[in-house]
């Protein structure tokens, strides 16, 4: 048994050893080249206040480069729908390029397309609004209570229907957050605890049930009525603090939903593919697996310029 154990030891050292050469004997000049890029990324709809295009650069992996990864302040952005163009100014605030609706709407159906240039890299990129938006026909909440050791954790649980667009191909996401108003606990000038009443919001969460996310696609199901996954959003716990005399104090958080606001996009391919390819990449765990390209439709450079239309409903609850 022991001389089996010590062949398998020395095996593996040298495999170890081999890998160790393999990676260290390769000559620079045969690792591949490569240039840093421009990295576009702009998503578009006639829902949407403002077209925003964020703009940053790639770090080349085997290449020496100044580039730094930052976004890019002194870039030229266009957008255009093939009649009127207007060019994007840099936002300094909000460290992206930004123009208001009111300046240039967004309409469905309609073809835009976008350029980027920093005066040494040009890259260009076009995409189509869907024409038609969905609509909720109905939704499910509920409410989900668990117990862990420390505290008990109370989530709500969300589903929505709608129905899908016949003879087309269409892609869609789901996306909901929840308006709350709760307590929590606040330190005060005499190193002990108060409560306070504050407002936040809390998004769902579509990628807790194996298989199953945010993004979806009528492949095969055209015409249907679609449920989405189950969204999940927790509401804050209890949480205990101890003031300065040691005494323990347990702050509960007697939370109030006031409002759940849901939204259904139908998206475009490019940005169905994006987000898709991400989750994929994000969902690699296997450490010999070949990494999963990032889709992007920005010719010359990466990253991707998408669109989508919206349906949005709010169910209010009376105060």
């Amino acid at each position: 048994m022991k001389s089996i154990i010590s062949i398998a030891v020395i095996a593996m050292s040298m495999l170890l050893a081999a890998c160790e050469t393999m990676v260290s004997d390769i000559p620079e000049a045969k690792l591949p080249k490569g240039e840093s890029r421009l990295v576009v990324n702009s998503f578009i709809s006639p829902q949407l206040s403002y077209i925003n295009v964020i703009v940053t650069e790639s770090i080349p992996l085997f290449t020496k480069s100044d580039a730094t990864g930052n976004k890019i302040e002194n870039a030229t952005v266009r957008i255009s729908d093939g009649v009127n163009e207007v060019t994007i100014p840099f936002d300094p605030k909000n460290k992206l390029y930004s123009i208001p609706q009111s300046k240039f709407p967004i309409s469905a159906s309609k073809t835009y397309y976008l350029s980027v240039s920093d005066g040494k890299r040009s890259v260009t990129a076009q995409c189509t609004v869907p024409k038609q938006t969905p609509v909720i026909k109905s939704y499910e909440i509920d409410t989900v209570i668990r117990s862990y050791s420390l505290y008990q954790d109370t989530a709500v649980t969300l589903k929505m229907t709608w129905q899908d667009f016949p003879k087309d191909t269409n892609y869609y996401r789901v996306s909901a957050f929840m308006d709350i108003d709760y307590t929590v606990p606040v330190a005060t000038d005499k190193q002990d605890f108060t409560e306070k009443r504050i407002s936040g919001t809390y998004d769902f969460n579509w990628n807790w049930q194996t298989g199953r996310n945010e993004l979806i696609s009528d492949n095969k199901l055209d015409g249907s009525v679609f449920t989405s996954p189950i969204g999940r959003a927790s509401l804050p716990h209890e949480q205990e603090k101890t003031s300065a005399n040691g005494k323990k104090v347990i702050i509960y958080p007697h939370t109030k939903i006031t409002a759940i606001n849901m939204e259904i996009y139908s998206v475009d391919k490019h940005y169905y593919k994006y987000f898709r390819s991400q989750t994929v990449s994000d969902n690699t765990d296997n450490p010999f697996s070949e990494p999963a390209l990032i889709y992007t439709n920005i010719k010359g450079g990466l990253g991707c310029f998408g669109a989508y239309n919206a349906a949005q409903l709010k169910h209010s609850y009376t105060k």
